[in-house]
């Protein structure tokens, strides 16, 4: 058990600084999303507190300039990104030494999905994945050197700060054409951030 709560601990320092305490491995009732909440639904299915994600940090926040929401966990971020679909949830949490960045429900299926992620705010790199299903994905990637799923990718930006922050978005593209050259796209959904102590 105590081994449990210093891995849950240091996962959680990684993902950045808490703003609320939990004490004797519960939540902080008034940040959990109610039961309306995709969000908080998604993070429920998962295991609450003893999910991927651990506690919420945050309330559940809307955007002032677009339809959609996100909440920060003591581990990673959950987004709601309804352009994408109205059950869209993109996420990002540390799972051992590899940032994890999934996406789910979108309102179409897709033969692939584009994933850009950045360093820092640095130049976005993209990446062409495959799919777990035709309406969800995932991308795996380590921070510590930027290897994404057996690819080097360009991770040199730095903020000269204790933390660097990784932000992920997502599209889903069909192949077009007779032997599919090209490809059609859908809209880019919200992202997410996940911050990783150096």
């Amino acid at each position: 058990m105590a081994a449990l709560l210093t891995a849950a601990v240091a996962a959680g320092a990684l993902a950045g600084p808490a703003r609320a305490s939990t004490t004797g491995g519960a939540c902080d009732a008034s940040l959990v999303a109610g039961p309306g909440s995709l969000i908080g639904g998604l993070w429920r299915s998962n295991g609450g507190e003893n999910s991927v994600y651990g506690c919420p940090v945050t309330r559940e926040s809307g955007y002032p300039d677009k339809r959609g929401s996100w909440q920060r966990f003591r581990n990673g971020r959950i987004g709601w990104s309804p352009n994408l679909g109205n059950n869209t949830l993109v996420r990002v949490y540390l799972k051992g030494d590899r940032i994890v960045f999934k996406w789910s429900g979108l309102g179409r299926d897709w033969d692939f999905f584009n994933v850009r992620w950045n360093k820092n705010g640095g130049r976005a790199t993209g990446v062409k994945t495959g799919r777990l299903s035709p309406w969800s994905g995932q991308y795996l990637m380590s921070p510590s050197n930027c290897v994404g799923e057996g690819r080097e990718e360009a991770c040199t930006t730095t903020n000269g700060g204790l933390v660097d922050r990784f932000a992920f978005t997502v599209q889903g593209c069909d192949n077009t054409g007779v032997f599919q050259l090209g490809s059609d796209c859908g809209p880019w959904s919200i992202p997410v951030s996940i911050g990783i102590a150096r």
